[in-house]
């Protein structure tokens, strides 16, 4: 075998035993369901370790910053999204493989079926959070639209950033009761499950309620309104963008379209709230 050729597999012999700890390690901290479930997939990629141990005669080292960087993002994101962002290398891996497919016969059909399985297996992980992934969904989009267009309307209708801020403030908290309230009803009515819909309510509520504090707190920080607004669009882009790619990623959608889709309707109510917030300044003064 060529020494660049070596290189290559000796590379995917490292991702495999990255991944065997990784998975192992995530397995240690998860539900006993999804332990079992992060168990097996920590199994096939020891399997895959050892396939390409015997065609390299080398043993390899993990990559110890891939397991300590996706045991931080977990903590953070959760398992499912951990799991997808390195099941998008998988994929790449697979397409790679192709490559030695003359070389090392059978490698493509072994990695392909053992891909898929994983796959499987990694659609049998539940995660309590991505079953009210559509009440967060709903939360983020309604507080953004509502407490951007209450924002930017007060802006140049009142010109004062802490009256902006506090009437801001009352709107957005009464906005989260009322969501809250709401979702749970919802969510009851729906499943009859009273512990259901609160988690519902409750994870609506926690959405909500940092959107409204994120766009709310730079009219208390900033004297200028217009400074205090840019502020709050630029909380817009970041919410939207950061939440938008762990939605894609955990659904498997386009992020660009995803976005391109909410960032429209945002500038729409956004647009709308402008000429609103003019209009009762040129009537009312």
């Amino acid at each position: 075998m060529k020494d660049e050729s070596l290189k290559k597999i000796l590379q995917y012999q490292k991702n495999e035993i990255t991944e065997h700890i990784l998975y192992g390690a995530l397995a240690k901290r998860a539900t006993p369901e999804n332990q079992k479930v992060l168990k097996k997939i920590s199994e096939d990629e020891l399997r895959h370790y050892n396939f390409f141990k015997k065609i390299t005669g080398r043993d390899v080292s993990p990559s110890w910053f891939k397991i300590y960087f996706y045991r931080f993002v977990s903590r953070i994101f959760g398992f499912t999204f951990t799991i997808k962002m390195m099941d998008n290398g998988e994929l790449q891996a697979e397409h790679n493989y192709e490559e030695f497919e003359d070389k090392i016969p059978g490698i493509k059909k072994i990695i392909s079926d053992e891909v898929k399985h994983e796959r499987v297996l990694m659609e049998q992980i539940e995660e309590d959070v991505l079953k009210h992934m559509g009440s967060m969904v709903l939360a983020i989009n309604n507080s953004i639209q509502e407490i951007t267009g209450i924002v930017v309307g007060l802006t140049f209708a009142i010109a004062n950033a802490l009256m902006i801020g506090k009437t801001a403030l009352i709107s957005g908290l009464a906005a989260t009761l009322a969501m809250v309230a709401s979702e749970y009803l919802s969510q009851k009515a729906e499943s009859g499950q009273d512990s259901y819909a609160a988690k519902a309510a409750l994870y609506t509520g926690i959405v909500y309620i940092a959107v409204v504090i994120f766009l709310v707190s730079p009219f208390f920080i900033f004297s200028n309104h217009y400074v205090a607004l840019l502020s709050a669009i630029i909380a817009v882009v970041i919410i939207l963008s950061a939440f938008t790619f762990f939605m894609s990623v955990v659904k498997g959608l386009n992020y660009r379209k995803a976005l391109a889709e909410v960032s429209i309707i945002t500038a729409i109510v956004v647009s709308l709230s402008f000429m609103i917030g003019i209009g009762m300044k040129l009537i009312f003064g």
